[in-house]
């Protein structure tokens, strides 16, 4: 039961943190210094007016002033991570506890929603991709550089001559958006947070009648999804626009859950006209009622009928607006880049300084493996996909994520906001998988607060010195956390998947060893 589950939560005494303050006040205040430190360091366009107003002129007159807005920016983002960190042993499966998760997150999130976009620069190609659009111009034929002023808007240059790769849906809003602050595009701006917040609502509404739906801890999962710092600095500080589709998917997986087929499908298709990535969704929501046994050739059917309407309503829906199946290529656009954290990128690398070292070409081998692992990725999520296996479709769309994500180059910090919602209403968590789940909300959480500031002093030296500092932090807050609550390290291996063979083997081979040990003479 999930009363059993997440009752050590609430009876363990976890340390007593320095900080004596309550964790929602922590929490605002982290949010306050991210609010006052993006007036200094967060993203605005080179031609918006807002670089005039007084507050934000003042905090970027100086180098000094620029790196203490860069400094609250980091302080600020950890005090939330430590706060979300210190509210999880007041969390109980109690009706009172969600309302208090609930408004918890409400009050932490309401500075990031005036915020100097922070983190990321999206909320400006979201602006420019509207402004494309607006012109006439196919968003997924041409890059928004094509537009006059696209620099001056914020756009990060790098993404100035790619295609877009959102769908259809949010392309037209987008154009809606730019087209009533074409004159001043802040408003633009806003509108698409305000966007991107109604998503995270949205979201979190979906996955909490998901978990009633499902018998787990609705307080659990409003903290693991809506107080988590990850939700509240990406999905609103940056706009990231991921938490529409996220709700979209939700509401589509609460609609199959419901026996509701044709309603969850239009709602996966909605996702997928935000971002085609949504796709994922569809062949587990297929199957969502019916018996793991079920054969292949139903299955076969099943997924034509739900692929054909879900992709003939994007498809329709592209027509009308001119813009075609564009929408399909943008699901390659992240792959363009490397994060160093990503496992593929690490192979890459290898692969590439080997190539090097022998005179080969190493842009070959990289394309080879590239290949190799999606096809890997493909493979597996295909198998979990028709395996008659009695795997909970949940957690079958969780692995699916997990694993396409895994074989990528491009693993983007809100990439496991893709996962965590899901995996929080999967099944009954266990104490290790739990504790996954916040090591991999800390680390990507580090990762978000080293991202690069719009400062005109920033340079190498200082992204050094930013770097460690956001490291040194991170590396405090985990070995507090880890003591605080007992973290055992094998739990946490077991979390992962296939991580319980890789235990039982390693504990075969130690015994094996001290086996020989006891029998060799002296």
């Amino acid at each position: 039961m999930p009363q059993q589950v997440h009752r050590w939560a609430t009876e363990r005494e976890p340390r007593r943190f320095p900080l004596t303050v309550s964790p929602t006040i922590l929490g605002l205040i982290g949010s306050l210094c991210i609010l006052v430190g993006s007036f200094g360091a967060g993203w605005i366009g080179d031609g918006l007016g807002l670089r005039e107003w007084f507050p934000i002129a003042f905090l970027r007159s100086s180098p000094d002033l620029t790196r203490l807005c860069t400094m609250l920016l980091i302080v600020g983002g950890f005090l939330l991570l430590i706060a979300w960190l210190r509210f999880r042993s007041s969390v109980s499966d109690t009706d009172a506890s969600l309302r208090r998760v609930i408004r918890t997150s409400i009050i932490w999130a309401l500075p990031l929603l005036i915020c100097v976009p922070v983190f990321s620069r999206d909320m400006f190609s979201y602006v420019a991709v509207g402004r494309l659009m607006a012109a006439g111009i196919d968003p997924y034929q041409h890059g928004v550089n094509e537009i006059a002023g696209w620099y001056s808007l914020g756009v990060d240059p790098f993404w100035s001559s790619t295609e877009s790769p959102y769908g259809p849906l949010f392309i037209a809003v987008a154009a809606v958006f730019s087209w009533l602050g074409a004159q001043t595009p802040e408003y633009a701006l806003f509108l698409n947070r305000l966007a991107a917040t109604a998503g995270a609502v949205l979201m979190v509404v979906a996955f909490l009648k998901i978990a009633a739906l499902r018998g787990r801890s609705r307080a659990f999962v409003a903290w693991m999804i809506a107080a988590n710092p990850l939700t509240l600095l990406l999905f609103i500080a940056s706009g990231h626009n991921d938490g529409l589709m996220l709700a979209g998917m939700g509401f589509g997986l609460l609609s199959a859950l419901k026996g509701r087929r044709v309603l969850a499908v239009i709602l996966i298709a909605l996702a997928v006209a935000i971002k085609p990535i949504a796709l994922i969704a569809l062949p587990i929501v297929a199957l969502v009622g019916r018996p793991s046994t079920l054969p292949l050739w139903d299955r076969v059917k099943s997924w034509a009928l739900h692929g054909a309407i879900a992709i003939g309503l994007v498809g329709a829906l592209g027509l009308v607006l001119g813009l075609g199946f564009g929408w399909v290529t943008a699901l390659t656009v992240p792959g363009a880049i490397q994060h160093w954290y990503s496992p593929l990128t690490l192979m890459v690398g290898t692969v590439r300084g080997l190539a090097e070292l022998v005179g080969l070409d190493p842009f070959v081998f990289e394309v080879v493996l590239k290949v190799i692992a999606f096809s890997i990725a493909g493979l597996v999520a295909s198998w979990l996909v028709i395996t008659k296996r009695p795997i909970d479709p949940v957690l079958r769309l969780v692995l699916c994520t997990a694993v396409i994500v895994a074989a990528s180059t491009a693993i983007h910090p809100w990439y496991v906001l893709w996962i965590l919602p899901f995996a929080a209403v999967a099944g009954p968590w266990r104490r290790g998988q739990e504790h996954l789940a916040v090591l991999a909300t800390i680390f990507f959480t580090t990762v978000t607060l080293a991202e690069p500031t719009d400062s005109f002093f920033e340079g190498p030296y200082t992204r050094i010195v930013v770097a460690s500092i956001t490291v040194l932090f991170a590396l405090s807050v985990l070995v507090w956390w880890w003591r605080s609550n007992n973290v055992s390290g094998r739990a946490v291996l077991i979390a992962v998947p296939y991580g319980q063979v890789l235990v039982d083997r390693i504990v075969a081979r130690r015994e094996r060893r001290l086996q020989q040990r006891t029998e060799s003479p002296l």
